[in-house]
């Protein structure tokens, strides 16, 4: 069940084994053993770092049908944040929620939560 997760998580993502390996530090042939089923057992930081460069948790893992599906870009805001300190993390909430605060950068769909951040 774990591994048909991990696969529509990658095909979500976007990414490719070399694209997730270059983020994770782990080679693209263990990346590909580990898609390919041939690794029974991962590491857990393995998987734990793979599945984070796609944009997701572990929980995910097992929970993918409740999971949130991340678009291509929105996978690399969330790639981007984690590699902030908590400085930059701060500065990027307090850039978004300006953004939010403005009716020109946001869909009308969204004015019940622009409303909430009010």
């Amino acid at each position: 069940m774990w591994l048909e997760s991990l696969k529509k998580m990658k095909k979500i993502s976007g990414k490719t084994s070399k694209q997730i390996s270059e983020e994770t530090g782990i080679s693209k042939s263990t990346i590909d053993k580990l898609f390919a089923g041939q690794t029974k057992e991962p590491f857990l930081t393995s998987t734990k770092a793979i599945v984070h460069s796609m944009g997701f948790t572990l929980d995910d893992l097992y929970d993918l049908s409740n999971s949130q599906s991340y678009t291509q870009v929105e996978s690399k805001l969330i790639s981007n944040y984690r590699l902030l300190n908590d400085s930059g993390k701060q500065k990027l909430l307090e850039y978004s929620e300006d953004l939010i605060g403005n009716a020109k950068y946001t869909t009308p769909d969204f004015s019940d939560i622009k409303e909430k951040h009010a």
